[in-house]
């Protein structure tokens, strides 16, 4: 049964592919926002890393969890991955770098054992205070050639993006829904800013 069923993914798999096939020249990864997201986050977070990692052995990571729970504790695990976004096994190891840095505490809730709760040690929030107006210099060193108009547009738009990610690419969506929907050709189709129209 099981065979069966994965043998049907299978062949609907690769009816989605051959279905949403681009023509050559179209699009290329690199025209993609989440590559130009990808770029601006992997700039930011190598020159964040160089304090960071050199002051308090971070990694990039553990430093985005620590602000994470920071700003959001006392913070379940589930919590963590939510508002991070990232694989288990990622979040497992950094959370275990920073219990062990005496960054983070662990603990059981005494309302209900089965949950961890996080929260921020004394260090732990020394070191979020030492970090954060770098980060906070980034993020302004990036939006410093917009207007203030452009700047709070930009922000509108991540806030939506951010959400829509959520909506659209959560861990129960599969990639083959999503190339049906919103794959080149589908119905209801939206351009991409500068594409050339059939």
């Amino acid at each position: 049964m099981a065979r069966q069923r994965k043998s049907e993914l299978d062949s609907l798999a690769e009816e989605q592919l051959r279905r949403h096939r681009l023509p050559e020249g179209l699009f290329t990864p690199e025209d993609s926002i989440a590559h130009a997201f990808t770029v601006v986050v992997n700039r930011v977070s190598l020159m964040l890393e160089n304090m960071y990692r050199d002051r308090y052995g971070l990694t990039v990571v553990g430093w985005r969890l620590l602000a994470i729970i920071h700003n959001h504790s006392p913070l379940s695990a589930k919590g963590l991955a939510e508002y991070s976004a990232m694989d288990q096994v990622s979040i497992s190891r950094a959370l275990d770098q920073l219990v062990s840095k005496r960054l983070v505490s662990r603990r059981i809730d005494p309302a209900d054992r089965r949950r961890v709760v996080l929260r921020p040690t004394k260090t732990g929030q020394s070191v979020y205070n030492d970090i954060v107006p770098l980060s906070y210099a980034a993020d302004r060193a990036l939006l410093s050639s917009l207007s203030e108009s452009e700047a709070r547009a930009a922000r509108e738009m991540m806030r939506k993006l951010v959400e829509r990610s959520a909506e659209i690419m959560s861990e129960d969506q599969d990639w083959i829904s999503v190339l049906a929907r919103f794959g080149y050709g589908a119905t209801g189709e939206r351009r991409l800013p500068g594409e050339a129209a059939e």
